[in-house]
């Protein structure tokens, strides 16, 4: 592993151990966390949050509509385009 995808990876663990060890584990608590994995400048590798059994969560059916759409963004992050995003963002605006 190189040193850059090290830096990027150490960058994404506080968030990693955060949905793992969390008990809270709303959508709320998800949806803030993905927003602060999102928006830290250092971060830029998301698959592994991704993966974690608290972001899935926002799966279920039960999770409230409000709280849907941060999984989606967290998708975007980790694999997605500019182009996905902004196509995501104009539909789900209108």
């Amino acid at each position: 592993m190189d040193q850059i995808h090290t830096r990027a990876i150490e960058a994404l663990q506080p968030f990693i151990h955060l949905a793992n060890a969390n008990s809270a584990t709303s959508p709320r608590f998800v949806a803030n966390l993905i927003t602060n994995a999102t928006s830290n400048p250092h971060t830029y590798v998301f698959a592994e949050l991704l993966e974690t059994p608290t972001i899935q969560a926002l799966r279920s059916s039960n999770t409230p509509e409000e709280f849907q759409g941060y999984l989606t963004l967290l998708e975007i992050f980790a694999w997605g385009t500019w182009q996905d995003y902004q196509s995501k963002h104009a539909s789900s605006s209108s």
